[in-house]
């Protein structure tokens, strides 16, 4: 008989439980995308700008530096090691990061795989270890210090690894494994080297210890009847007096590791520099569920925090076996330390990272209580999927995601003339960060030092800025370098401010110093209100005259005619000739130093103001209008209206080709449509620029922002010849309309090769699909879907 040869069962059996091992891989491999994607995209700032001026200095001046601040030394003498390789700029620092961040994701499917109760079918990975790993790899929180040159990633990486060894030490005590010994002890030294909140992380390894010490001995594996209910996992053998004692000399061994700092340590956390913040239990927890899934980008669900249920269902699963308890007890440490020194502040909650491993093994343990462990990994997997897809996309593209240094840089060394302009830093931590992005403009940082010295400040300020026509000032952590706001004050006072915009944690403010204006008297003059006179106002010549990117000036002359209890802001808006507000500027007078509370009878207070063009605002001329209002009461009348005209501006072309990169645009698209680009565009219910996540309903008006660009040669444009009067469609809903690019006086004849061109439209929302489509000469694009109310919020 012939043999016919055919594969073996054992074979295609082997095949099928072998190509499981692909998960864990995919998994990794997300993770390096993830972390690695645009790494160097995001500015460094003031901290990374810190780490960044350290690794010029020697080991034992790393560790002088380290003794007066708040971290220990480990992690810059490592990143110095890894920089060797790498190199110092933001790439080289932050990639140290996301190989620590990649590791992290290693531990924590190891951790899952110890933890899994029902143990992993023989062949096959955890699926516990799959989700929990899953969720740490897409995790935003852990993707944005996996991307920060910052000790952050290198502490969570030491927590993970010494609740690995922990478990695999209480696993197995018979035998301690030598890796896992030398795993923990590494794990500790490095911890405690790296951060001050890791003793915490310490504590509630060593409480575990203790509750497994005193855990009941489970039955031999060989007696009858022996096997674990499903749910009890592999057992833990019995710890004994000589196991405590064998762990209290391994922590003994850490503490010899850690001996010759720990003097400095217990100086610099009696000098911790806290401002303790009371919260109560459930706002305590809130805050740290949001942070743990999203860490401190922006929020866009606000019942995400109800996904904190998912661990607390994970926590009472593991509550049989002190592998559990020792997770459990991981996540709480540093949220219970955050409660008690009320450390729940923005400057703080990054301390959170060291129980996001913690976090996603329980909320992975929860899926055990769905119907179906498949429909359970399934959900659980889709779920922090879903999060990451939804809150990454805006943080990768978002300029302001850190504090934005090198954008400012960029704008200030397109704007700028170094022989005309100064750059004030009002935060001594910003100079390292500034050195790094340094636009070639002079600086000056104050106040120079802590508690500031009132006069010395505003003495060298005056004189700094004496012959500067523009100061750029860049205001961080004012609360301890100048609570007093001594800086901004004597810049509201003596210079017109224009731009006034947060970049992250950091905001930029742009004062202009044109020498004395000519005033001109108001006869008779305006009344507001019947409270309120404008007895003058302050501009260059008539009409004034300036370019996209520069500020238009109106100093305000006002004199109170009764003392007021409300707060009243000024508002000065520059109007086209379809009287759509183009530009504007809104604040309480002087800044925000002379509110109207403040004011006597007969005093007359100068108010200087300045109004920023957008890069973009289409040549021609407009009107600047002046209002008095208070937020909830609305505009004080004014000469039977709500406003009164303060003069005409014309706005002439740019002189400089803005870089794209610079342009305030919600949405970035860089697509093209017909002839021309769209570089991007913003889009909000009008009036909501300031909160544009603010739900569209039917009846609402839309504000829409585009900023188009011309070809490079516009006489070379596909399809024949640059069309002289191109117009856009945008529906939306139910509801389209037709509209020139710009404007009518700005038709795409008179536009310039490569020029970029700001156009604005209003649309009614009358209901129907809320994703705006916009097209040019027949080209098409689907927008961004608007928001839209929920059901809490109807």
């Amino acid at each position: 008989m012939s043999r016919v040869q055919s594969t073996p069962v054992t074979a295609r059996h082997s095949w099928r439980q072998q190509w499981w091992l692909l998960f864990p891989l995919l998994i990794l491999l997300l993770a390096g995308v993830l972390r690695f994607y645009r790494l160097d995209a995001s500015s460094l700032w003031s901290d990374e700008g810190n780490t960044w001026a350290l690794l010029d200095r020697t080991w034992g001046q790393i560790a002088q530096a380290a003794a007066a601040d708040i971290h220990p030394p480990g992690y810059y003498w490592l990143l110095k090691l890894w920089t060797l390789v790498t190199g110092r700029d933001a790439w080289g620092m932050r990639s140290f990061s996301a190989v620590t961040g990649l590791l992290v994701v290693c531990i924590t499917y190891r951790l899952g795989w110890l933890l899994d109760q029902h143990g992993p079918a023989k062949g096959k990975p955890s699926a516990l270890a799959l989700v929990a790993a899953l969720g740490v790899a897409v995790a935003p929180f852990q993707l944005y210090y996996s991307q920060e040159a910052r000790m952050y990633m290198l502490l969570t990486l030491a927590s993970a690894s010494l609740f690995w060894a922990l478990l695999v030490l209480m696993n197995d005590p018979e035998c301690w494994s030598w890796l896992a010994t030398l795993g923990y002890w590494g794990a500790a030294v490095a911890g405690l080297w790296t951060h001050y909140i890791f003793p915490v992380v310490l504590a509630a390894a060593s409480v575990a210890y203790l509750i497994a010490w005193g855990w009941p001995a489970e039955p031999p594996a060989h007696q009858p009847n022996s096997a674990p209910a499903r749910g009890a996992g592999p057992r833990f053998a019995h710890l004994r007096w000589r196991h405590l004692l064998y762990f209290g000399l391994l922590n003994g061994a850490v503490l010899l590791a850690y001996w010759p700092w720990l003097p400095t340590a217990i100086e610099r956390l009696r000098q911790w520099p806290s401002a303790p913040v009371t919260l109560a239990w459930s706002a305590a927890l809130i805050q740290s569920a949001t942070v743990l899934l999203v860490g401190p980008l922006h929020n866009p669900w606000p019942w995400l925090p109800l996904v904190g249920l998912l661990p607390l269902l994970g926590a009472w699963r593991q509550r049989v076996r002190p592998a559990g308890i020792a997770i459990v007890l991981w996540l709480l440490a540093p949220i219970g330390l955050m409660f008690g020194a009320g450390l729940f502040t923005d400057a703080f909650m990054k301390f959170l990272l060291v129980a996001s491993p913690a976090w996603w093994l329980l909320t992975a343990s929860a899926f055990s209580y769905l119907p179906g462990r498949r429909f359970g990994l399934a959900a659980t997997s889709v779920g922090a999927a879903l999060i990451a897809a939804v809150v990454l996309p805006s943080y990768y593209t978002d300029p302001a995601a850190r504090d934005n240094y090198a954008g400012i840089a960029r704008y200030i060394e397109a704007t700028a003339d170094p022989a005309t302009a100064l750059v004030v830093l009002d935060a001594p931590g910003q100079q390292e960060v500034w050195r790094y992005y340094d636009p070639g403009v002079p600086v000056v940082a104050l106040p120079q030092q802590r508690p500031p010295d009132h006069d010395q400040t505003l003495e060298l300020l005056a004189s700094q800025a004496a012959d500067r026509t523009t100061i750029f000032a860049l205001f961080w952590a004012t609360n301890e370098a100048d609570p007093e706001q001594w800086v901004e004050g004597w810049l509201n006072q003596h210079a017109f401010k224009g731009v006034d915009s947060w970049q992250g944690n950091l905001r930029l403010a742009v004062y202009s110093q044109p020498g004395a204006l000519p005033c001109q008297p108001m006869a008779p003059a305006p009344s507001f209100g019947d409270l309120i006179q404008l007895v003058g106002i302050c501009q260059p010549a008539l009409p004034q005259q300036v370019t996209p990117g520069a500020v238009a000036l109106v100093g305000l002359q006002w004199q109170a005619l009764q003392a007021m209890t409300t707060h009243y802001k000024v508002t000065l808006q520059v109007l086209d000739t379809a009287q759509q507000v183009i530009a504007q500027r809104d604040s309480e007078p002087v800044g925000g130093s002379a509110p109207t509370t403040t004011w006597q009878p007969g005093q007359t207070v100068l108010d200087n103001h300045g109004i920023l063009i957008p890069f973009g605002t289409p040549p021609g001329r407009y009107q600047i209008i002046l209002a008095l209002y208070e937020e909830t009461t609305g505009r004080l009348p004014v000469d039977g209206g709500d406003h009164m005209v303060v003069g005409d501006l014309i706005i002439s072309p740019a002189q400089n080709r803005v870089p794209v990169a610079l342009l305030p645009m919600q949405h970035r698209v860089n697509r093209q449509l017909g002839p021309v680009t769209l570089l991007g565009y913003t889009a909000h219910r009008q009036g909501m620029a300031h909160a544009p996540e603010a739900p569209v309903r039917p009846g609402d008006q839309v504000e829409f922002t585009f900023y188009w660009q011309a070809p490079p040669a516009v006489d070379e444009v596909s399809n024949g010849a640059w069309p002289p009067d191109l117009h856009y469609t945008l529906q939306l809903g139910e509801t389209q309309l037709t509209l020139p690019l710009a404007s009518s006086h700005y038709p795409t004849a008179a536009w310039q090769a490569g020029e970029i061109v700001r156009g604005k439209a209003i649309l009614p929302y009358a209901g129907g699909s809320r994703t705006p489509v916009v097209s040019v000469d027949q080209a098409k694009l689907r927008l961004a879907t608007l928001p839209g109310a929920t059901w809490w919020q109807w």
